[in-house]
């Protein structure tokens, strides 16, 4: 997945230079204080950093959806945001949510719903289709979610906690699809997570960041042969962000 008929080229560079973003008037909070990154094409990369940081905003600012004050975002366009809240419609089942992806990748409405089925089959949720988001637990709708963001065809995936609602098995699993997935089909993803442990296991890169104002202050070549090792350089770098802020 994403499954036949659903084309997911390969990914762009994902580039933040200088971003800065401030949020209010009266004093303004400042949100991001200089951002640089690069989120290499067709790769992983996570982003770690203390809650409230403003790792959720710097997604949103990459993906368009809000405009900094200064600095320069280059992604390439064909860009796919998974907020941390599900955001599926209520008024459609589960099935129709996700087809929504492979339609928006210009499937036809039949192969789309197909595809939808078979994207659910794989991600565990098989017999839920034809549930409405209200009477799914959140991890089931989180995990429905996920399969619409795959389903898009979108070459740059943005990714906001996506894992954050699962159970450690059923997080576990979702690790095993995604890096499958992204072995198949390299597009670049860019992940936010809390997880120290998620960000050494999924990505080949993890971004260090500061708290409020954010920056990056930190990039960790996460070593497959020595997950604990990269987990263990991750936590002790967010310790030195951290005293140092």
């Amino acid at each position: 997945m994403p499954a036949k008929g659903v084309n997911v080229p390969n990914g762009h560079d994902i580039q933040a230079s200088g971003i800065s973003l401030s949020r209010g008037t009266d004093p303004p909070v400042h949100v991001l204080g200089g951002v640089d990154l690069v989120a290499g094409a067709g790769r992983i990369t996570s982003i770690v950093g203390p809650s409230g940081c403003g790792k959720s905003t710097l997604l949103d600012v990459l993906a368009g959806l809000i405009a900094p004050d200064a600095g320069q975002v280059v992604t390439g366009g064909d860009t796919a945001l998974m907020p941390q809240r599900d955001a599926l419609l209520p008024w459609r089942t589960l099935e129709e949510n996700v087809s929504m992806g492979a339609a928006i990748a210009g499937v036809g409405h039949d192969e789309a719903e197909a595809l939808a089925r078979d994207a659910l089959a794989r991600l565990g949720l098989t017999g839920f289709g034809t549930h409405f988001p209200h009477a799914l637990s959140g991890g089931m709708r989180q995990r429905g979610a996920l399969a619409r963001t795959l389903l898009s065809g979108r070459r740059t995936w943005l990714l906001d906690e996506p894992f954050g609602a699962l159970d450690a098995l059923t997080r576990s699993e979702m690790h095993r699809v995604l890096l499958d997935i992204h072995a198949e089909h390299r597009p670049t993803i860019l992940l936010v997570t809390h997880d120290i442990h998620e960000a050494a296991a999924l990505s080949e890169r993890v971004l260090v960041a500061s708290p409020r104002p954010m920056r990056i202050t930190r990039i960790i070549e996460a070593d497959p042969s020595d997950r604990p090792g990269t987990a263990r350089e991750v936590l002790d770098a967010l310790h030195m962000t951290a005293a140092a802020a």
